[in-house]
């Protein structure tokens, strides 16, 4: 299966560990762009891979106590092309 692309349908959950634990991913290319509910307001917001922490079906940004749910995310770009959109829940990697 060397070099084929990963095409299958995937869950936010799914491609966000894959970047975790895959060596031959770097995280720090990675970008969550997720939907953030502040004072009654939507915003789309973006963070570094690096900076959230996985909890469950949850994540948080920089180490917060503050919970939000994978199913805000709404895309993940590595090096400002789309990888994985909540529209397609497509995951387009190549896999080793």
């Amino acid at each position: 299966m060397k070099n084929k692309l990963l095409n299958k349908e995937i869950m936010e959950k799914d491609v966000l560990n894959r970047i975790k634990w895959d060596k031959n991913l770097n995280p720090s290319d990675f970008v969550i762009y997720y939907i953030d509910r502040e004072r009654e307001s939507e915003q789309m917001k973006k963070i570094n891979f690096t900076e959230r922490e996985l909890r469950g079906d949850f994540f948080s940004v920089n180490n917060s106590t503050n919970l939000i749910p994978m199913q805000r995310i709404r895309r993940i770009t590595c090096r400002g092309k789309i990888v994985w959109s909540r529209a397609q829940r497509r995951m387009k990697m190549k896999r080793e």
